[in-house]
């Protein structure tokens, strides 16, 4: 039963990596409607991982804590500043990638272009690179302690409940993806 957060939120992290990943590669050969596909969906995905964090895990962490002091984790005021460092880091992704995502609504709108196609593709790779380079140490941070904590802090049932939650808000995807 333990690591059964780790596992949930890691295998989320993979998936989201193939997403971005993709997505670097349809930037770099220009393909438009694939690009925006692809960048549409790693930003919702991404929101949903977020979502589940700030919603689901990090509360229930901070829930923890109090009573697991002496335990030899983290002390409060270290999951506290964790947790905010880990917040700042979901604003930043989502500021860079809904500025992604309007530049690239311009490129694909067929309106007149405000800036030159190679141009706006270029700002927005450098756009998912920046998220790709915090990104990078920001799933270190959490894969190697904060999604290990859960298992540490809380009994069975609360895991199985945080994992049911977690699990949910991480496939609740947004009406827009979903198949008619």
């Amino acid at each position: 039963m333990r690591q059964i957060i780790s596992e949930l939120m890691e295998h989320d992290h993979e998936q989201l990596s193939e997403f971005l990943e993709e997505l670097q590669l349809a930037l770099t050969k220009h393909d438009a409607a694939r690009a925006f596909e692809l960048l549409d969906m790693f930003w919702a995905r991404l929101a949903m991982h977020i979502r589940a964090e700030n919603v689901c895990l990090f509360p229930a962490i901070l829930r923890a804590v109090p009573a697991q002091y002496a335990a030899g984790l983290p002390t409060i005021d270290e999951v506290k500043s964790t947790i905010d460092k880990l917040r700042s880091d979901h604003n930043f992704f989502m500021d860079q990638l809904s500025q992604a995502v309007k530049t690239m609504r311009e490129v694909t709108s067929g309106d007149e272009k405000p800036m030159p196609v190679v141009e706006a593709f270029a700002e927005i790779l450098d756009r998912v690179n920046a998220v790709t380079s915090r990104l990078i140490a920001h799933n270190k941070l959490e894969e190697e302690q904060v999604y290990r904590w859960p298992d540490l802090m809380l009994g069975r049932l609360e895991l199985e409940s945080l994992r049911a939650a977690l699990k949910h808000e991480i496939e609740n995807m947004p009406a827009r993806f979903e198949q008619s």
